[in-house]
């Protein structure tokens, strides 16, 4: 296996676990979509992420390592909080809006990772990088046509996800650098948790054997699909990935 990957470039290696990524990705949202009017946005992300976290728990008992161990907490704890923002937003877009119109908003995280990384993370960029964004949001403009129907509140919680998940992108390239992908997503998961149980308490209802089973297919698939965004960024720099992104969707 590690002959396997260091016969990669690591940047390419790092595109293609994002096209990886985002492909799973699409499914698990799918899935989060349908069961949304039927249990609610809290429910959904409580099993969603519980179903997430499970993996992880038994490949950081595996390699005996605490996730929670970090001399940067408040750093982990202000992505997580952002990263759960974002999540929450695209939910309740996912509720209001149609699937295809989020997908299309969210084409432009990529193009809001390309300045952020500039700025923050002090990276460069290429032709081939600019030539990427303008593709991805001469796109975005055709398949959203701006000036036909009214604006919803889908569209507006769409909006808000994608800035703040920008944000949250550069951030974890960030502290990829010196944190562990265990305590990028555990930090993370750990906010979805405390905030779908506040939110929702009083307000969960019975679910249904095969709901739940859908369910924890889709965080499972979501899962696979956070630890190769999160390693990602481990192995290219943000400004590519956004361009990869910025032709395939955003994932949170």
């Amino acid at each position: 296996m590690i002959d396997f990957i260091t016969s990669f470039d690591k940047k390419r290696l790092g595109y293609l676990f994002v096209v990886f990524g985002v492909c799973i990705y699409a499914f698990s949202d799918a899935i989060m979509q349908y069961f949304m009017p039927k249990y609610g946005v809290n429910q959904v992300v409580f099993f969603r992420t519980l179903a997430r976290i499970i993996p992880f728990i038994f490949v950081a008992g595996y390699q005996k390592f605490n996730p929670f161990r970090t001399t940067k907490v408040k750093e982990n704890l202000i992505r997580a909080i952002l990263a759960s923002t974002s999540t929450y937003c695209f939910m309740y877009a996912y509720r209001y809006a149609a699937l295809t119109d989020v997908t299309v908003i969210s084409y432009s995280t990529g193009l809001l990772i390309i300045p952020l990384s500039m700025l923050v993370l002090h990276e460069k960029i290429n032709k081939y990088n600019v030539i990427a964004v303008i593709l991805g949001f001469s796109g975005i403009l055709l398949a959203f046509r701006p000036g036909y129907g009214n604006f919803q509140i889908g569209s507006m919680f769409a909006v808000i996800a994608t800035f703040v998940a920008a944000t949250n992108h550069v951030i974890i390239k960030k502290l990829s650098s010196t944190e562990n992908e265990l305590t990028l997503i555990f930090y993370h998961h750990l906010i979805l948790i405390i905030f779908s149980t506040i939110l929702g308490f009083g307000n969960f209802t019975p679910i249904a054997l095969s709901d739940l089973l859908v369910l924890f297919i889709g965080g499972l698939l979501g899962a696979i699909s956070q630890y190769c965004m999160v390693h990602a960024f481990k192995l290219s720099t943000s400004s590519g990935l956004a361009s990869a992104r910025s032709e395939e969707r955003r994932v949170g």
